[in-house]
């Protein structure tokens, strides 16, 4: 399968993914290898399949940081411990190709380094995979990139079960949890070391645990219509439609395009840690411009939706109302703001819990960088606002009155090379990695800007 992205959280001081690493290895395709772990700072892999990412200790951190920087549309986790049957990728391909929306497990085999009554685990996991359809991280997940990310990723607060915690907010989602119906085999060790009885009495008392509240939570969530909160960012396609032609004007189209596609990636992280953090309750989308490229590699991060035809008071109409109807509360954004605080957005969203009119954000140009409603806007007043005019926001303010709207701060987009200045007094602290690849690519590019 070319378009996975496999990733393999590892411990400090581990070695056994080596092996696993080698056994992918074996197999035919272009798919990659993402080994993540805190002895992997600066490491380089002689293999162009296999990349090296630092995170900090810990399951859920590890696991998302491997999800963030991939580059394919699915997905696939896989335990440094775990060891392949026959024709995985294979299965991998045909499931997703059946159900690309869905969840799918491997069924759970262990090898003969534990104790021999592991076949009463293996027949335990089937159960309660298959019956109950609660899986586990070992089963190997695999999904598509996009569905993952709406989950909210795995909760990094979680003290154990993160992966069991993703299953059920698939559940409360309507997401299929399926069966790829293949072994995956995996450790036994820990029960020669801890005791068999000792071991699974401890994760027969864990997973029920955390389950039971979780059931009730589902149990609710069947009564509701709508979900939490959509973001919306608008893009455009870097080489099918211009991008920032006022940029590009200053300082050329390849430069343009180089820091369109950073803020890309730095946005997409911005979401990311703002949907991690409100727990799943926000659920991300790219507004795409084109139509033809909505399958584009470049947006396998989120769900995708068209903007729709016309200039762009019509397609922020568009987005908006189609959102509206499966969310109780619908932001839009663009992507011309890298240095983005994460926390302006879950401040937006707790703003907008607390009232039934907007909330905005503008722009020191005028303009807007976020505007987010739960109520319904006449098209005609969205069409009615001077788009890219000193006037923006203010006319906005007028249609929708200033007592219906919260605001946030004020901060700047990204239009014309000044802007781009203005990043430069921003210091590296608080930022996010792909934010932080802005500001390096722009102060390597300095003295070229300035020409």
């Amino acid at each position: 399968m070319n378009d996975l992205s496999i990733i393999i959280p590892v411990k400090s001081q581990e070695n056994s993914w080596q092996d696993l690493v080698t056994e992918l290895l074996s197999h035919q395709g272009d798919f990659e290898i993402i080994v993540v772990g805190p002895d992997l700072e600066n490491k380089k892999s002689d293999n162009p399949r296999v990349r090296f990412e630092f995170s900090k200790l810990g399951r859920a951190h590890q696991q998302n940081r491997g999800a963030q920087i991939a580059t394919k549309s699915f997905i696939w986790f896989l335990h440094a411990d775990s060891r392949l049957s026959n024709r995985p990728l294979q299965k991998i391909e045909e499931k997703l190709k059946e159900k690309p929306e869905a969840i799918f497990f491997f069924d759970l085999n262990f090898l003969s380094d534990g104790p021999r009554l592991m076949i009463l685990n293996t027949l335990g996991a089937y159960w309660r995979s298959h019956l109950l359809k609660m899986p586990f991280g070992d089963q190997g997940f695999f999904m598509a990139r996009k569905t993952f990310f709406s989950l909210g990723l795995f909760d990094e607060n979680a003290l154990y079960g993160e992966d069991h915690l993703l299953v059920w907010k698939a559940h409360q989602r309507r997401i299929e949890v399926l069966p790829a119906y293949a072994e995956l085999f995996t450790s036994a060790r820990k029960y020669r070391n801890f005791g068999w009885v000792m071991t699974t009495s401890r994760h027969i008392i864990l997973t029920y645990k955390q389950a039971i509240p979780q059931w009730l939570t589902y149990l609710r969530s069947r009564k509701k219509k709508k979900f939490s909160t959509a973001i919306a960012i608008f893009v455009k396609t870097p080489g099918v439609s211009p991008v920032k032609s006022r940029l590009a004007a200053d300082i050329g189209k390849e430069k343009a395009e180089e820091f369109f596609n950073l803020s890309i990636k730095a946005t997409e992280a911005v979401v990311m840690e703002a949907i991690k953090k409100s727990e799943g309750k926000i659920e991300a989308y790219w507004a795409v411009a084109e139509k033809e490229t909505l399958h584009h590699p470049l947006w396998n991060s989120f769900n995708t939706i068209y903007q729709g035809h016309g200039e762009l008071g019509e397609r922020l109409a568009t987005v908006y109302s189609k959102l509206q109807k499966k969310h109780k509360r619908v932001f839009l954004i663009g992507a011309d703001l890298p240095h983005l605080n994460y926390k302006t957005l879950l401040r937006a969203q707790y703003k907008l819990n607390s009232s039934s009119g907007f909330v905005l954000g503008e722009t020191q140009d005028g303009g807007f960088y976020l505007f987010g409603g739960r109520g319904i806007i006449e098209r005609a007043i969205w069409t009615s606002i001077p788009y890219s005019s000193e006037q923006t926001s203010s006319e906005l303010r007028k249609k929708l009155g200033e007592k219906n709207i919260n605001f946030l701060e004020k901060n700047f987009d990204i239009d014309y090379k000044e802007d781009l200045m203005k990043l430069l007094t921003i210091g590296d602290e608080n930022l996010l990695p792909e934010q932080i690849n802005v500001l390096n690519w722009l102060r390597k590019n300095l003295k070229s800007l300035d020409q």
